[in-house]
């Protein structure tokens, strides 16, 4: 049990995160207000309000902060159009972070008074590309201790849930509407673009992806900073409903066998299954993924066979990350491939398991033995040649694309090197030894491993 000073002090971590957060949002708002090229989507109306009391000598009060809670309390509202009977009583503390945000841009503003107005071109983009990392990082550190969110996250997630479509999908419609209203309020009151220019775009494209490569190295301590979890371990634990591994020491087997691209895993994981005398589960996860996720069976077979480049998989699910309120589609699957793999070995069965990080997900059950399958890669070039009818240029390409996706996924959900031996019970050289000399040499070692914990579950060892 926790003391409670200790829980006192945790919420002081998360309440100090979270403003810290905040602030650098604000002091992101204002260093890109400053660069007359524009702001961000979801802060462009704001901002060409706030231009436009300037140009009409409004009284003090009209500031960029306030003028940013005005613009929030509409989203509020428009959420609560959006949303009707879905629009929860709770969604309502939206207005405290709104008002909170809002002086802190007027804060914001008062440090950074300093700052010379921009002379130039250069000097202007110099203050726009500012204020990128800052707001970047700035909703890295605000999103982490998971206390409230802003109206702007609250849009797109209002919009995704009525309409059904993705959340990057849903972000784009947000941020269009945003851009055009503020477009034509600017083009009414100034004949002119002022407040939402060339920097609004530049803001959108990359704020989600520098808060992605921010994530990579800081995620992690932040988050054991404030004491909470990750996202995907928050929808994981809920998905697998306690199934997290067998303890009762019942005599069963569970092999998971990891591979490389054309070191023929597959086959012998099939083979290896029919030897026991157990199920095999490869396509079958998929199955069971699609109905636990949403997803159709179509667009998981497409996620795990068509993995985008680290580059393209940043910018593409950047706004995934931008929300504590949604995954990704790669989120939701390993998600529900994890809890799929997890309920399968809390039951009575033996069986092999192909892949999909099960060596990861089921290291501290003791009844799972883990194989590595690999070869070298001139064995596996020509294996895939065969296998498919490739020339060798396009088998090697193949390889290299696949194994470097595999490796990118197994790093992103497991944090570990992928193929790296001392994960593994076993590793196979499958090119010097082929498919059936692979199984008999399994056999025996996994014969051999239920020896030494006193178990034989498997009549066929």
């Amino acid at each position: 049990m926790k003391k409670p000073e200790g829980n006192v002090l945790l919420w002081a971590r998360r309440l100090l995160i979270y403003l810290l957060g905040l602030l650098l949002m604000a002091l992101g708002v204002v260093f890109s207000a400053r660069s007359g090229l524009g702001v961000s989507p979801v802060g462009s109306l704001a901002n060409v309000l706030y231009q436009i009391g300037l140009s009409r000598s409004a009284p003090g009060w009209v500031n960029l902060g306030n003028c940013t809670i005005a613009v929030y309390c509409l989203y509020i509202a428009s959420e609560a159009v959006i949303l009707r009977r879905d629009f929860k009583p709770s969604m309502l503390l939206q207005l405290a972070a709104s008002f909170l945000f809002g002086q802190l841009v007027n804060l914001a503003g008062v440090m950074l008074a300093f700052l010379p107005e921009p002379g130039g071109y250069l000097h202007r983009m110099a203050y726009l590309l500012c204020s990128v990392p800052l707001v970047a990082a700035g909703v890295m550190m605000y999103l982490s201790p998971n206390i409230l969110p802003t109206p702007g996250d609250g849009m797109s997630l209002a919009i995704s849930k009525r309409s059904g479509k993705s959340l990057p999908a849903s972000k784009t419609i947000f941020d269009c509407t945003m851009v055009t209203i503020s477009a034509a309020v600017s083009l009414l009151a100034f004949r002119k673009l002022v407040g939402v220019r060339e920097g609004t775009v530049i803001c959108a494209l990359t704020v989600g992806f520098v808060m992605r490569q921010l994530q990579k190295p800081l995620q992690k301590p932040l988050l054991r900073f404030v004491g909470r979890e990750a996202k995907v371990d928050r929808y994981l634990e809920a998905a697998s409903q306690g199934y997290l591994l067998d303890k009762t020491g019942k005599p069963k087997v569970i092999v998971t066998i990891s591979r490389e691209f054309g070191a023929g895993g597959y086959e012998i994981g099939l083979c290896l299954a029919e030897k026991l005398g157990v199920t095999f589960y490869d396509r079958q996860l998929n199955e069971l993924a699609a109905a636990q996720s949403g997803l159709s069976l179509e667009t998981v077979e497409e996620l795990e066979h068509h993995m985008e480049r680290e580059l393209v998989y940043d910018f593409k699910n950047a706004a995934y990350d931008m929300t504590n309120g949604a995954l990704s589609p790669e989120e939701r699957l390993f998600v529900a491939q994890t809890s799929v793999i997890r309920q399968i070995a809390a039951g009575d069965e033996s069986c092999v398991i192909m892949g999909r990080c099960a060596d990861w997900v089921l290291y501290s059950d003791p009844n799972c033995f883990r194989i590595f399958i690999h070869a070298r890669p001139d064995e596996r070039i020509r294996r895939t040649m065969a296998k498919y009818g490739l020339d060798e240029a396009e088998a090697r390409r193949q390889m290299v694309s696949t194994d470097a996706s595999r490796a990118r996924h197994y790093k992103r959900f497991t944090g570990r090197e992928y193929g790296k031996q001392m994960y593994y019970h076993l590793g196979v050289d499958s090119g010097m030894l082929g498919t059936e000399e692979s199984v008999e040499v399994i056999t025996e070692v996994l014969r051999r491993w239920c020896d030494v914990r006193g178990t034989h579950p498997l009549d066929t060892l």
